[in-house]
């Protein structure tokens, strides 16, 4: 006879566990450290708010937004108060792609970091070096 659980009593249990077994509270951890890459308009508007959730959430953690493609002309034209415009603290984030800025004939204002090789390769070397990519 099986001693196996049935999906249902699977899913009933961990509806029922705390939190806190999933998510234990590791003071030796080093501090989470997150890439967002943000490469349509859609995108930027999402990572903008998943960096306002993570810096209220975890003011500890290190996050950057690699914008590229179609979403680094949505932040150069974005208007004050649009999904796609980053404020200044949120732009202290942002990584924006010279292949795209390149592409488009443009170039980044004052302020606007731009990576020193592509955004897929960046995103790439962050993987490589323990960042965690979450594409938005």
């Amino acid at each position: 006879m099986s001693t196996s659980r049935s999906p249902a009593a699977s899913t009933a249990s961990t509806a029922s566990s705390d939190w806190s077994d999933l998510f234990p509270v590791r003071p030796d951890a080093p501090p989470l450290r997150i890439v967002l890459h943000a490469p349509t308009p859609g995108a930027l508007a999402r990572a903008r708010s998943n960096l306002a959730n993570l810096r209220q959430d975890r003011p500890g953690a290190e996050v950057r937004i690699v914008i590229n493609g179609p979403a680094v002309e949505a932040l150069l034209d974005a208007a004050p108060g649009t999904p796609q415009h980053l404020d200044a603290a949120a732009l202290a984030h942002a990584l924006v792609c010279p292949n795209t800025l390149r592409k488009l004939g443009r170039e980044a204002p004052a302020g606007m970091r731009v990576l020193p090789q592509g955004g897929i390769e960046s995103l790439a070397l962050l993987q490589q070096s323990g960042w965690c990519y979450v594409r938005c």
